[in-house]
């Protein structure tokens, strides 16, 4: 039986293993989905071993998803624009990146009113997960800024000078401004990171605070947001988005991601 896992950091709290194994199980694949918690000192001589052979794939999670590039023999369009992976495919020793976070990202705004017309957005981060956001906004029309906030606004800068758009700015979070939807791609707010980046009196005047963040379901900035007003998205969808896709990478059976049963519906949202 081969093995699928996910690699990266304080992972306990993953739902990865029960959406993957449920659709193994319901194809019938010889597949296996395993939880791989590495040190940044693990991460090289791992992916090595896993290139040759016993493993399908592998997801890739914080802190590891620009990392694990340097080991890979190719990228997917959206991983090289983007500049992370999440998603491999390991195929006759070689390791194929791709981002399925994007794909994720853009299924669960399907349908969001506030992307029918012209609108400001906001990224809070610079990893993985933030590129993939920024990724998908900058293919919408209506969109007329996009800024990009990191604590170092040098760091935020310099991401943004990679994307040759003169939609997306860079800045530091002190100096963060309101914008129609805020989409929040950091760590602060899941278990092990408590905190929030922002308060609910910055939050005023946001219409869409979208929460990365699926476990916990509620988080401190989601607490905030709707005390300033805000609707709030939950990576939950996100999350399911992602996974379907990478499914696909996997297996070449598609899948929706509204397939899955309640039963892990229940338990993303009733997470710690």
């Amino acid at each position: 039986m081969e093995k699928v896992v996910l690699i990266g950091r304080n992972i306990e709290h993953s739902l990865s293993p029960a959406i993957h194994n449920y659709l193994f199980d319901r194809f019938t694949l010889p597949l296996q989905y395993e939880l791989l918690d590495l040190s940044r000192e693990e991460l090289v001589p791992t992916l090595r071993t896993l290139k040759r052979g016993g493993y399908r794939g592998a997801n890739v999670t914080s802190p590891y998803k620009q990392a694990a590039i340097m080991e890979l023999d190719s990228l997917s369009e959206e991983a090289e624009t983007i500049g992370a992976v999440n998603t491999i495919v390991f195929d006759h020793g070689r390791g194929i990146g791709h981002n399925t976070d994007s794909h994720g990202f853009a299924w669960s705004l399907k349908g969001e009113p506030l992307l029918d017309g012209e609108f400001t957005a906001a990224v809070l981060g610079t990893g993985g997960g933030a590129m993939a956001a920024v990724f998908h906004l900058l293919r919408l029309t209506g969109l007329t800024s996009l800024t990009l906030y990191s604590r170092d606004s040098a760091r935020a800068d310099h991401v943004v000078a990679g994307w040759n758009d003169p939609r997306l700015h860079g800045a530091a979070l002190a100096d963060f401004t309101a914008a129609d939807l805020v989409v929040h791609a950091t760590p602060v707010g899941m278990p092990g990171t408590p905190g929030r980046l922002l308060s609910a009196d910055q939050l005023r005047g946001v219409e869409l605070l979208y929460e990365m963040i699926y476990a916990p379901s509620e988080t401190e900035l989601t607490r905030a947001a709707r005390e300033a007003g805000a609707r709030v998205l939950a990576g939950s969808q996100m999350l399911l988005g992602q996974a379907a896709r990478a499914f696909y990478l996997w297996t070449g059976i598609e899948v929706e991601p509204g397939d899955l049963p309640t039963g892990i519906f229940s338990e993303i949202h009733g997470a710690l």
